[in-house]
């Protein structure tokens, strides 16, 4: 990697007496490392005069790879020595609104007792970003998400849907004995804000797993504005566990039509492509696991 550091420093620096200097070297043996590299190609990386340095077509297309392979040897070496240190640093996390303010906080709170050297940054977002272009380290997504060259998906549990309503509700409007009892509901849709669609409420009946087609009394892009209307009687819509656990343990919400549920959603954490993964990232996407809710059968 040395000749390849110092062709990269008499690229940027156009000339081998300020390369040599920025690596403490000497001119000529600047120009030996870049010799034995051009050898090594066999190709000319550099045109060289008495007066100045300038690259190849060869030497330009060279050049970025190069300087990346330097950034990545950089990386895996800064991981490789701190691999066994305790986790510390700024963590920057990207999470769906409702899953942070409701699952998500409370899992922080206690990494950060345990961890108190790690600083957490939260980005809401509910859509899936670019975590190279933002500077997102990890991000936790819901939905079947497959790994791409660039991102690793670790499933952190599964999640279910649930239908619900509170007792109030029920009690006055009915409670549905099959999925297709449901369109006589008032129903509370999620609208996807990146789409403008609404969410499909899904279920499994008649041996099937079927969309059901249900009224959108009320209609928004905000799953906590849809749990509170749910919460004051305004109707009936389906919710992942981690939002309404509490309230059907505390019985304000009841759910209906357990048994057509549809196959649980995975919950993952995504990361970029690392061979090594810094103490935070790993430890944070550890303790994730260790607290992930408590499902409901």
């Amino acid at each position: 990697m040395s000749s390849i550091a110092a062709f990269v420093q008499v690229a940027e620096h156009g000339a081998f007496n300020e390369a040599a200097r920025a690596m403490d070297l000497s001119p000529s043996a600047a120009s030996k490392a870049v010799t034995r590299l051009e050898d090594h190609l066999g190709v000319k990386l550099l045109n060289r005069t008495t007066r100045s340095v300038s690259l190849t077509p060869e030497g330009e297309r060279y050049l970025d790879g190069a300087k990346k392979a330097l950034a990545d040897l950089s990386l895996v070496g800064a991981e490789v020595t701190d691999t066994n240190a305790a986790p510390k640093g700024r963590l920057r996390v990207s999470a769906a609104s409702p899953m942070a303010r409701l699952w998500l906080a409370d899992v922080i709170a206690k990494f950060s007792a345990k961890w108190p050297e790690v600083q957490i940054d939260i980005t809401l977002a509910n859509h899936l970003t670019d975590l190279a272009a933002e500077g997102i380290d990890l991000a936790i997504r819901s939905g079947g998400l497959a790994e791409s060259e660039h991102l690793i998906a670790r499933k952190l549990y599964d999640e279910d849907m649930l239908v619900c309503a509170t007792p109030a509700y029920w009690n006055k409007a009915g409670r549905p004995d099959h999925p297709s009892d449901l369109a006589k509901h008032r129903g509370l849709r999620f609208r996807a804000p990146q789409t403008g669609r609404l969410f499909p409420w899904m279920m499994n009946f008649d041996g099937a797993l079927q969309r059901i087609e249900l009224p959108a009394d009320f209609v928004a892009d905000e799953g906590e504005m849809i749990l509170n209307l749910a919460l004051r009687n305004a109707g009936v819509a389906q919710f992942p566990g981690y939002m309404v656990r509490k309230h059907l343990a505390s019985g304000t919400l009841e759910e209906a039509l357990a048994q057509h549920r549809p196959p649980a959603t995975p919950i993952s954490a995504m990361y970029l492509d690392r061979r090594l993964l810094s103490p935070r990232i790993r430890t944070f996407v550890d303790f994730l696991k260790a607290h992930v809710p408590v499902s409901e059968n």
